[in-house]
């Protein structure tokens, strides 16, 4: 099984468990390597398949409808404006029939299948307009949606809203515990080793990372509250509290980059992944990984920045 054809099988099944998630994914016969730059260390196979379909719009997991377990997204294109142009990327269920209708409503325009390491091939529409790519979306009997990114990103608060952050005490006991605090200090930003003394210690401040059998929990401690939230949330709201930024735009390549220890929380990284269709590129700059997108246009760059609470370097 390839992961094209994991997602054909998804789609097919619509919905189910983790377990059958993840059992399918170990059929995939694909190498395991490393995940340059994953903030937890080398990611399983499953993870990295899980996260690249969580990014590109195909598969939503761990939802209200479908708890410790997956569903797909209904298929649609996912519209971005690009100067004169207009790109469609293929997200959600993905069937044969839906992929063939496609193919005969092309009607001459560009179509693109790009092949990336651990998720199914990019499908990519160019039209010299977004109502050419809508009228091809309703006659292959498919969504769309215009504008994609900046409309996901103008519905998401931003990450200083604490409405959605539960107040709880980190753990004050328990054994097999690897605990780890950010560490940000002018250049230097990684997680940094502490004891569960250190971490119960009155005036610890910042972002506390707990794991336990592979999984991990993240606590912010501000004052005299803490709070459990999304790591990916925590790190961005730590920034925006020492007013540090880590975002860096390319008005010229139209690239946006951070530190890889920086990845965004998943709905933002969804807004930027949908510019271009790809996931994040992975370098290495002065011994550090950092993450690039492409093709994004200024104005998502500048919702995004908005979105973490960050101005551009």
């Amino acid at each position: 099984m390839t992961a094209n054809e994991l997602l054909l099988w998804l789609s097919a099944r619509k919905q189910g468990s983790w377990a059958q998630f993840k059992g399918a994914v170990e059929n995939l016969g694909l190498a395991e390597a490393d995940s340059e730059g994953a903030d937890e260390g080398p990611l399983p196979l499953h993870q990295r398949i899980r996260y690249n379909l969580e990014r590109l719009g195909h598969v939503e997991f761990d939802t209200e409808e479908c708890s410790d377990g997956w569903r797909t997204v209904p298929p649609a294109l996912a519209l971005c404006q690009h100067g004169c142009e207009t790109a469609g990327i293929l997200c959600g269920a993905r069937t044969r029939k839906i992929l063939g209708n496609i193919e005969r409503e092309l009607n001459g325009l560009q179509r693109e299948q790009i092949s990336h390491p651990d998720c199914p091939d990019i499908i990519r529409v160019r039209a010299p307009g977004s109502e050419v790519l809508v009228n091809l979306a309703q006659r292959a009997g498919i969504r769309s949606q215009a504008d994609a990114p900046a409309a996901l990103l103008s519905r998401l608060p931003q990450i200083d809203w604490t409405g959605a952050w539960k107040r709880e005490p980190v753990p004050s006991s328990g054994k097999d515990w690897d605990i780890k605090h950010l560490f940000i200090h002018k250049k230097v930003m990684k997680w940094q080793a502490v004891s569960l003394r250190e971490a119960n210690a009155e005036g610890a401040e910042g972002l506390f990372r707990f794991t336990r059998f592979q999984t991990p929990q993240y606590f912010l401690r501000n004052g005299r509250e803490t709070f459990t939230l999304p790591g990916a949330i925590g790190k961005y709201y730590v920034l925006h509290l020492g007013r540090r930024n880590v975002l860096k735009y390319g008005s010229k390549e139209k690239t946006l980059s951070v530190p890889a220890i920086f990845r965004p929380p998943l709905l933002t990284e969804r807004a930027l992944v949908l510019c271009s269709g790809l996931p994040p590129s992975v370098s290495e700059v002065h011994g550090r990984h950092r993450l690039t997108y492409q093709d994004i246009p200024e104005e998502v760059a500048g919702l995004a920045a908005e979105v973490l609470k960050q101005d551009f370097l």
